[in-house]
């Protein structure tokens, strides 16, 4: 399913529930879209393929992918324009909230693939939380936007329509997989249930260009180790919805309303100042 970036919210999280996920024609402006991609542009070029220098055999993240992550410190516009984007949270917002008091990012970073790059193998984002991933509740909520050419060519984002109904266990039928083709601005959201995949890129001098952000359940570890990777003078000058979802300040664990469970909140001891508490939650 596609719909203009003026669909509600409530439509197409309707649609996110049928078909496992939805594009967002526009999300982003051209304006947007070329500030994001030209901020995160010299890290890109810093980073070598593969998620790791010394990973050779690394079929998974792509041998000619480049992946940086951190990318609230690298580029303010991710912030306002993705971040915090009134559309994706309003989405998280009825996916995830009934099934956490809060929830905050997992991950985020570029999935550039390169000519050459073969297709990535089918796959569950949930696979990271396979225990809970079991209860057969929401998880976490993936969005990832062009930034550049985005076609089946060049290694569109294949996906397995409806295959978030059949459970965490259910097997993937690759011969079902399709072509999720977007314009720069375009947005693919998704439940971490969905099977999907990097598509292979068979051009001979185009780079697939995506930017990969996930919001995840507030009581379950981010896949990212979030807060390492913002230092505290970026941190100071994010609005404070920001830095809840980035880790860096309280994020309520419980839905209590009643009693002295709904006194409880995770990190609430650094919910004031960053710098006010050490690692013991000890007061200096």
């Amino acid at each position: 399913m596609r719909c203009p970036v003026n669909t509600t919210v409530t439509e197409l999280t309707e649609h996110i529930r049928r078909d496992g996920g939805v594009v967002i024609e526009g999300l982003l402006t051209p304006h947007e879209t070329d500030a994001l991609h030209d901020q995160l542009q010299p890290h890109v070029e810093r980073r070598s393929p593969g998620f790791r220098e010394d990973a050779g055999d690394d079929e998974f993240y792509g041998r000619r992918t480049v992946r940086i992550q951190g990318l609230a410190a690298k580029s303010r516009q991710f912030v306002d324009s993705v971040l915090l984007n009134e559309i994706l949270l309003g989405i998280a917002d009825n996916i995830l909230l009934p099934h956490c008091g809060n929830y905050w990012m997992s991950q985020s970073e570029t999935i550039y693939i390169a000519p050459g790059n073969p297709a990535q193998a089918l796959h569950r984002d949930d696979i990271n939380w396979s225990f809970a991933a079991r209860t057969g509740i929401d998880l976490q909520m993936s969005t990832l936007i062009a930034l550049g050419d985005y076609d089946a060519e060049v290694g569109a984002t294949m996906v397995v329509p409806n295959s978030h109904r059949g459970g965490y266990d259910a097997p993937i039928d690759s011969s079902l997989a399709r072509p999720v083709e977007m314009n720069p601005g375009d947005a693919l959201i998704y439940l971490g249930s969905l099977a999907h995949g990097g598509g292979a890129n068979n051009s001979t001098n185009r780079i697939r260009k995506a930017l990969y952000i996930g919001f995840l359940l507030g009581w379950l570890t981010p896949e990212e180790a979030v807060p390492l990777a913002i230092p505290l003078e970026v941190a100071r000058t994010l609005p404070e919805r920001a830095r809840g979802l980035l880790g860096l300040s309280s994020v309520r664990g419980n839905i209590a309303t009643e009693g002295v469970e709904s006194f409880t909140q995770l990190w609430q001891l650094d919910r004031d100042h960053l710098e006010q508490l050490d690692g013991a939650f000890i007061q200096h």
